[in-house]
């Protein structure tokens, strides 16, 4: 008597479709996607979705196995990116990583395995360093609020500030206020419940504000500190340094405005517009000079 057949299990990468926005970031994205592979012919979804490139990045990986470029007509910005690719897709996680950074398969399998093992988890990540091993500021932090901005500033109170990267990593998995959003692996059911990536912001911040709205609604975002990405920064926005500069402080404004510490009398709130914006205008000459 024949028996029917069993169904196959689906392996854990099968459930994760990779997202990279990627804008000229020359030989990155395919050294991301190989990274991603590693050694082995598993290989979960890849969708890139390419926003209006000049330097032949996504040409390099179209033809490998897995893996779909979506040309969009101009730049549609991170968050119109990622919101594209999400809806289109139906794997149950989304690893939304940006085209400079590595992450090994092991690595993907074990934030995998975390958000399996805690249901309420709606975003996991790993600590990221840079290309030089130092870990970079943003790999492990709090959601901003103006006190902590301003501690920030302090050196007697820096460790109640938003960046955490000073302080020892945590001995094991733990539950975190936000983590870096250049690799994030987001449930996708959490992602498109609070409507996805904001995308008002210019720039920069609407990873932050995508952790608060999680959080906001029940989820949990966890750190795993044994996992280690890599992440070379800044790649696609070398070209225009001011323009993403500027955009990084608009971003800080309309994060502050769509979740403020209250009360925020008018009077702060001018105050505060108009050191994000003073602060923006001193910072262009700096951040020509250092393109130099």
């Amino acid at each position: 008597m024949n028996r029917p057949a069993l169904p196959v299990a689906k392996r854990p990468i099968d459930r994760v479709t990779a997202v990279i926005v990627n804008y000229n970031s020359g030989p990155w994205l395919l050294r991301c996607v190989r990274a991603l592979r590693g050694n082995s012919a598993a290989l979960p979804a890849v969708e890139v979705i390419d926003n209006d490139s000049e330097d032949g990045s996504s040409e390099r990986v179209a033809d490998l196995p897995g893996l779909r470029v979506r040309r969009a007509p101009r730049n549609l910005g991170f968050a119109r990116g990622v919101n594209t690719a999400a809806r289109s897709v139906q794997t149950e996680f989304l690893l939304v990583i940006n085209p400079d950074c590595l992450l090994v398969p092991e690595a993907l399998l074990a934030l995998i395995a975390d958000l399996d093992a805690h249901p309420r988890a709606g975003l996991v990540s790993g600590r990221v360093f840079d290309m030089s091993g130092n870990e970079q500021r943003g790999s492990r932090r709090r959601l901003p609020t103006r006190r902590r901005l301003l501690e920030e500033l302090l050196p007697w109170r820096r460790r109640a500030g938003v960046d955490l990267t000073h302080l020892p990593a945590p001995d094991g998995p733990d539950e975190v206020e936000a983590v870096s959003g250049a690799c994030m692996l987001l449930r996708r059911r959490a992602f498109l419940e609070v409507g996805g990536l904001d995308k008002h912001y210019p720039m920069h911040f609407e990873d932050l504000d995508l952790m608060a709205r999680l959080s906001a609604a029940g989820w949990t975002i966890r750190l795993l500190p044994d996992v280690v990405v890599s992440h070379a920064g800044g790649v696609s926005s070398r070209s225009r340094p001011v323009r993403v500069m500027w955009n990084k402080h608009r971003g800080l404004w309309r994060y502050l405005n769509q979740h403020p510490e209250l009360p925020w009398p008018w009077w702060s709130r001018a105050l505060w517009w108009l050191t994000i914006h003073a602060h923006a205008a001193v910072m262009i000459p700096v951040t020509l000079w250092r393109r130099r």
